[in-house]
């Protein structure tokens, strides 16, 4: 009798390994699902923050043509009047690239993207990153944007 109370008591103390191992394979399976998922979603945020900031500025920068009939020369000539604060960065953390052009009164906007350099990603057949191209924004529209945006 005591036999059995001891054998009862031993098989209901834990987890066998194979439970365990069971559980912490479905959680690496968990994650392989949801890393990348989470990983395009932050990129997708940032893809939308920076194009929203182009937009703001875009904006802004209209409203100072129609007060001074010119665009400004420099980002920080819409500062206090037009954007109480200029965004700095895009989404990666890259520092716009803001060109004004005076003879034809035109001014362009660009983020790098993901890759955070000019012109088009290094091709890689095996990575479909939508977020690496550049994002050009001139007189209020968008030249080069992402599709589907």
């Amino acid at each position: 009798m005591i036999s059995k109370i001891r054998n009862t008591l031993r098989r209901d103390e834990g987890f066998s390994l194979i439970e365990l191992l069971i559980v912490v394979a479905i959680i690496g399976i968990i994650a392989a699902i949801a890393v990348p998922q989470l990983m395009n979603a932050m990129d997708r945020g940032r893809q939308r923050r920076s194009m929203a900031d182009m937009r703001n500025i875009a904006t802004a920068n209209g409203t100072y043509r129609v007060d001074t009939s010119a665009y400004v020369t420099t980002l920080a000539g819409l500062v206090p009047a037009y954007m109480q604060v200029t965004p700095a960065n895009d989404g990666w953390g890259t520092a716009w690239v803001y060109a004004f052009d005076g003879a034809n009164d035109s001014y362009t906007i660009t983020s790098y993207g993901s890759d955070k350099a000019s012109g088009p990603a290094a091709p890689t057949p095996w990575i479909n990153d939508p977020y690496t191209p550049d994002i050009t924004l001139t007189d209020g529209q968008f030249i080069q944007a992402p599709t589907g945006q």
